[in-house]
């Protein structure tokens, strides 16, 4: 058994490892997910030097960007909204403007409040209202993030959810591989992982992950070890049907579920072979 038991040991680290980086995916996704109910909704928080596209309906009235009436901007211009072009809207084809909110690189923190809106004292669409926070650096901007990874780490929850999550991937893919490297080899040495375990008179019935067919019958010598390759006990066949096999241990030993259960399978070049010595 020692020559397989890394493909156990690695199969089942590779599990938890693949486990906790999923569930650390799952707790990354939720800070996101609070944390964006726990926003500012519809703020856009910026830093000095920072340029943020923007676009939005013309507002009533208008044809030209020359008609707009841009409120909230700052006396000193350290931050600016700037209307640029008028396209035409993906859905509906109404007319759009695009254009971008500047921040020049000396600007102080502060609020603002942009409205866009026509000269003629129509109502004030809403989607044309751009509430604007200014950050003196990036440290402070993330200290104020309503992401607790954030203010920790200075890095998006998103971004560590993904990160996190394509580890768990790789965890899971790596479990899978020593998995079936541990499944081949236990079928090389003719040898099966206990699943079924049942006390009788006559001892302890055993089922284990083994193929019935002209190499094992009953009456056939086994043995059973744990995954470590530490031998239990002897054991012997008793039945093979329904493509289960059945073993039986007639001495008292401590045999779990997990288990390996090897039987002793002639070969037609040496006369016997020990399916278990050989794992």
């Amino acid at each position: 058994m020692t020559a397989g038991f890394g493909f156990v040991i690695w199969q089942k680290r590779a599990g938890l490892v693949a486990m906790v980086l999923l569930v650390a995916a799952l707790l990354s996704l939720a800070d996101a997910l609070v944390g964006g109910f726990r926003g500012g909704g519809g703020l856009i928080e910026l830093l000095p030097g920072d340029h943020y596209l923007i676009s939005g309906p013309l507002p009533p009235r208008t044809e030209a960007i020359r008609d707009f009436v841009i409120d909230g901007q700052p006396d000193d211009g350290s931050v600016r909204l700037i209307p640029k072009t008028i396209f035409s809207g993906y859905w509906f084809g109404g007319s759009m403007w695009r254009g971008a909110i500047e921040v020049d690189p000396h600007a102080q923190e502060g609020h603002h409040v942009f409205r866009v809106k026509d000269p003629y004292g129509e109502k004030q669409n809403p989607a044309l209202v751009f509430n604007v926070r200014v950050w003196p650096d990036q440290a402070t901007l993330n200290a104020h993030s309503p992401s607790l990874l954030t203010r920790l780490t200075g890095v998006s929850p998103f971004v560590v959810a993904v990160a996190f999550a394509l580890g768990g991937i790789a965890g899971m893919a790596a479990n899978f591989l020593f998995g079936r490297l541990w499944a081949r080899h236990l079928h090389t040495h003719h040898c099966g992982e206990i699943y079924k375990l049942r006390q009788t008179e006559r001892g302890t019935e055993i089922t284990c992950e083994l193929h019935c067919g002209r190499a094992l019958q009953p009456g056939m010598d086994g043995a059973v070890y744990r995954p470590s390759g530490e031998l239990l006990g002897a054991a012997k066949v008793i039945n093979c049907e329904n493509g289960e096999v059945l073993l039986l241990i007639s001495q008292s030993i401590d045999v779990r579920l997990g288990d390996v259960a090897c039987v002793q399978v002639e070969s037609k070049q040496n006369g016997s072979e020990r399916g278990s010595s050989a794992v």
